[in-house]
C-alpha cells in the first residue's frame, strides 16, 4: 500500500528528520515505524485484517471514515484509506497517533 501523511509531525518522525520537540518515547517511535512499514508492505486492507496483533478496525462516531491499527497497548495509529482508480492501489493517509482509550 502507498503511505501518505496528513500529519507533518508524524511524517518527519517516520523519516527520522529533526524535530523541535519529541512528544513520544523512543520505544513508541520504534513501534510506530514498524507499524507504518507493516501497512506499507500489505497489498491491501484485507491483508491487514489477517494480522490479529494489529487489531485493524473501522472507527465510529466522530471518527467515522477512519480506521485504526494497534501500535502498542496504549497507542493506535489512525488513518483513512483512499482507492486510486487508475492504478487500483489503496493509499493509507496517516492522520494521528493517539491514546485510544483516553
Amino acid at each position: 500500500m502507498v503511505i501518505k501523511f496528513n500529519n507533518i509531525y508524524l511524517e518527519k518522525l517516520f523519516e527520522g528528520k529533526p524535530l523541535k520537540k519529541i512528544i513520544y518515547s523512543k520505544e513508541l517511535v520504534i513501534q510506530f515505524k514498524k507499524t507504518i512499514l507493516r501497512l506499507k508492505n500489505a497489498d491491501n486492507s484485507h491483508q491487514l485484517r489477517q494480522f490479529r496483533s494489529l487489531n485493524f478496525e473501522a472507527l465510529k462516531g466522530d471518527k467515522k471514515g477512519l480506521y485504526s491499527v494497534r501500535v502498542n497497548k496504549q497507542y493506535r495509529l489512525e488513518f483513512s484509506i483512499e482507492n486510486d482508480s487508475i492504478t487500483l492501489l489503496e493509499v493509507v493517509l496517516v492522520e494521528d497517533l493517539s491514546k485510544h482509550y483516553e
